[in-house]
């Protein structure tokens, strides 16, 4: 191993960071727990990244003398104990890769971000000599630092409440002044979402839209002359409208396949065009259009791949020469930007901003135009980050994390004056236990089973019954975590980190094992993944979706390319199931049909299909959040919509007749199970919580 010249204090790699003289690792800003043996592991192996580090080099280094009996197994369990905290896996490695009967190599990018002197032996037994390559990379530091830091101190800026108001408060959008703000505001479950204008520090808003359906989404006109916003006017459709800042009748200008939650209008600084995000035709991907206030002009801007589905959050830099926006699947996209000529046509392709695959989205400008700030993370508790960009071609240098602003935060917006605006709301979510009733009406009322301040979800009983699986982000991160059947003694078995979506626990019959979904592997694709249910290293496993057993313990079931597919428990070739796209699969109680869920335009519905082949036939027109549990006389559900004051229902197999069995207390999260003996079931559901507006002064 050839010598090499690290004098960097910091090192970067994918989403982590590693302080070297603080001995700190951490993701995204939170701090990952690692032993001081293994971090010196890390340490060595990220100053010699591409390169073998031998069993031997790591021992002279790292271990004294008188431990060569310790040494391998010292060495292993450092080597598993990365790997766990990186999220990374010996058979698919992103990070660390064996070299067998040799040692390991990183095999990551590494950039170091701070030149310093090099690490004492406190922290690092190695002795590393600076060069004269250091003064290169303190000259190149400090150039990206000028082009890419805040030109205010961050941790000098403090965010005070805008509104605080009962309710709901969403989506700031600042006049052209700077000292008013539009939002959309409902006061209550009763309510619908009205458009709000409000003088920055004032109390009383003005309520600008009314009617049978809630208007959403404002976004202030350059001019200061009008405010666009949605309103839905079908199941699948929403208007396009235009408003008076001081109220009147509203202007519909055109219609659009109903919007993601937060994907807003975002207007062109010439004030003739509104960027929205589009299905045209609606069998399309989502795309993103130009709309011509003058003329009703739609002009396509952005073509996103098949597989990444979703062009949405637009932003326009002030001198309209840039776009950002977010692609890819919903909760796990990426910023791009593309750049606009004076016509408003493309220039090229749009290229990738950021690569956390964490669910970046909802950019807004700063007012030079050459930074943005967005929402990242969890799609369950975004954080507030700040890209600035450099030089011609707008290099993005390396987003920043806003100290200022807490976990939940969504659509931040930004004045030409420099205030900026955000929502904060990070939802939560409890499981719930219903005791059944043989599938009529349920005698008594749900109880809270397993809560936190945090999202509690998907949960799955064992197959004894005395255990429940679940998914929560109550460590600060997506894990799978598991309990006993009263819920008590829970217990943490992954800990992926970050802002990977981890969820989705399935049982193997022997209950030794836990399969679950995860999009922890490289690139942020879902991948499928089993632990041992008493804890263990997560291994990654065939297929895109989580798997299931069938109930003879014989096959697998699992997800490929959107297809069901099931393999031999014992090894062997894959066999797919399903022909028209499915996911979710389980298989019927008797081991004659498998129970799958279907995407489609409005809801998810379910199917079934023989075990042994046939025909696929429909089930139900709609199921809510993979909320459903077959039994041997039918099956429970929860359908769509997804709205307040849904209900648990049961499908009589016998009858075909459906019949409701208890009304929830909320809107239904994600993920149902019936106990082994089918006294209960498990649904987990959100918890009412209101959303504020924040605002910061002198951001740039």
């Amino acid at each position: 191993m050839a010598s090499q010249p690290a004098a960097a204090r910091t090192l970067h790699f994918g989403p982590f960071e590693v302080d070297l003289p603080a001995g700190e690792l951490r993701k995204a800003g939170r701090l990952i727990k690692l032993q001081d043996q293994p971090f010196q592991v890390l340490a060595l192996l990220l100053r010699h990244p591409g390169e073998v580090v031998t069993r031997e080099e790591l021992q002279q280094a790292l271990w004294s003398a008188d431990t060569f009996v310790e040494f391998d197994q010292g060495l292993n369990t450092a080597i598993k104990k990365i790997r766990l905290a990186l999220g990374d896996s010996a058979d698919d490695p992103r990070f660390i890769e064996t070299i067998p009967r040799k040692g390991y190599r990183f095999i990551a990018p590494v950039e170091g971000v701070h030149a310093s002197p090099p690490v004492s032996a406190r922290h690092f037994r190695g002795l590393w000599v600076a060069t004269p390559f250091l003064v290169v990379a303190a000259a190149c530091a400090a150039r990206w630092l000028l082009n890419t830091r805040p030109q205010a101190d961050d941790a000098s800026l403090v965010a005070v409440p805008l509104t605080s108001y009962p309710g709901d408060e969403w989506f700031p959008s600042f006049s052209p002044d700077g000292n008013q703000v539009a939002f959309q505001w409902r006061r209550g479950a009763q309510d619908n979402f009205g458009i709000y204008v409000k003088l920055v520090g004032a109390s009383e808003p003005l309520r600008l839209t009314n009617g049978p359906t809630g208007s959403y989404c404002p976004a202030w006109s350059p001019d200061g002359r009008s405010i666009a916003f949605f309103r839905n006017v079908s199941d699948t459709r929403a208007g396009v409208f235009l408003i008076s800042p001081i109220g009147g009748p509203p202007r519909k200008l055109t219609e659009i396949y109903l919007p993601y939650f937060g994907s807003c209008v975002a207007w062109h600084p010439s004030g003739k065009w509104l960027i929205v995000s589009d299905r045209n035709p609606p069998g399309e991907t989502r795309s993103l259009f130009a709309l011509s206030l003058e003329t009703g002009e739609k002009r396509r801007l952005t073509s996103p791949p098949q597989k990444l589905r979703v062009d949405e959050d637009p932003a326009v830099s002030p001198d309209g020469e840039a776009l950002v926006f977010a692609r890819g699947p919903e909760g796990s996209s990426d910023l791009y930007l593309l750049e606009l000529s004076e016509g408003l046509a493309p220039k090229g392709e749009p290229k990738r901003i950021t690569f956390e695959q964490g669910g970046s989205a909802q950019a807004a400008w700063t007012p030079d135009g050459r930074a943005i700030a967005f929402c990242s993370g969890s799609p369950h508790s975004p954080n507030l980050y700040r890209l600035a960009f450099s030089g011609p071609g707008w290099r993005p240098g390396k987003p920043q994390r806003l100290v200022f602003a807490v976990d939940g935060v969504r659509k931040p917006a930004i004045s030409r004056q420099g205030r900026l605006a955000y929502s904060t709301f990070a939802i939560r979510a409890n499981i719930w236990r219903l005791e059944l009733n043989g599938g009529r009406p349920s005698a008594k009322q749900p109880e809270r089973l397993i809560a936190s301040t945090h999202l509690d979800h998907t949960p799955e009983y064992s197959p004894d019954g005395k255990r429940i699986a679940f998914a929560s982000n109550r460590s600060g991160s997506h894990e799978i975590w598991v309990s006993n059947g009263d819920g008590s003694g829970t217990m943490q078995l992954t800990s992926f980190g970050g802002s990977w979506y981890t969820a989705s626990p399935s049982w193997s019959p022997d209950g030794r094992q836990i399969y679950f979904i995860s999009n922890a592997n490289a690139g942020g694709r879902p991948g499928a993944y089993v632990v041992n249910s008493d804890g263990g290293q997560p291994k990654r496993m065939e297929g895109d979706g989580p798997d299931s057993w069938s109930r003879d313990g014989k096959w697998i079931y699992f997800i490929s390319k959107n297809q069901v597919w099931k393999r031999p428990a014992g090894g062997g070739n894959a066999i797919q199931i399903t022909r028209e796209g499915g996911s979710y699969a389980h298989e019927s109680p008797d081991g004659k049909f498998l129970y799958y869920l279907k995407n489609g335009e409005e809801f998810t519905s379910l199917w079934k299909v023989p075990v042994e082949g046939g025909d696929e036939t429909s089930v139900l027109e709609s199921v809510c959040c993979l909320n459903f549990a077959v039994v041997d006389r039918g099956l429970y559900f929860i359908p769509e919509p997804h709205q307040e004051h849904s209900s648990v229902q049961f499908l009589s197999f016998a009858t075909g007749k459906i019949l409701t069995i208890a009304a929830l207390t909320g809107v239904s999260a994600y993920g149902s199970s019936v106990s082994p003996d089918g006294r209960w079931l498990l649904y987990s559901q959100y918890e009412p919580q209101g959303s504020d507006l924040w605002m910061v002064e002198n951001f740039h």
